[in-house]
């Protein structure tokens, strides 16, 4: 499938704002987050303990992610859009607790590394 055929498909998981995200960072011990920027992107800011796997590379990396199938994840872009687009590619492949910070990076007022 297609990445723009994906966004069309219906939401699978929660997009959460700025506040939200700061209650799931300090709330969720087994927390994954992932930035899905490209990584000079990465590099400018981050939100604390976040990996890289660019939202074009995601599909290579998925099996490395299995472990995490169950745990909380919050994906995040720049705006939202790249984001949403990974939590559809994550949720095709089974993972179930998947967060889009709906406003992305720009919309976080939570301290970054």
């Amino acid at each position: 499938m297609k990445i723009e055929e994906r966004g069309r498909m219906m939401n699978s998981y929660k997009s959460i704002n700025s506040e939200q995200a700061k209650k799931l960072i300090k709330e969720n011990k087994e927390l994954l987050i992932i930035d899905v920027r490209r990584f000079s992107e990465y590099k400018t800011g981050k939100i604390h303990n976040a990996i890289n796997i660019p939202v074009e590379e995601l599909e290579w990396e998925i099996e490395d992610l299995k472990e995490h199938q169950d745990d909380p994840i919050l994906v995040y872009c720049k705006a939202g859009h790249k984001s949403a687009l990974a939590c559809e590619m994550l949720s095709e492949e089974g993972f179930s607790n998947l967060y889009n910070l709906g406003q992305g990076i720009l919309g976080f007022d939570g301290e970054l590394e």
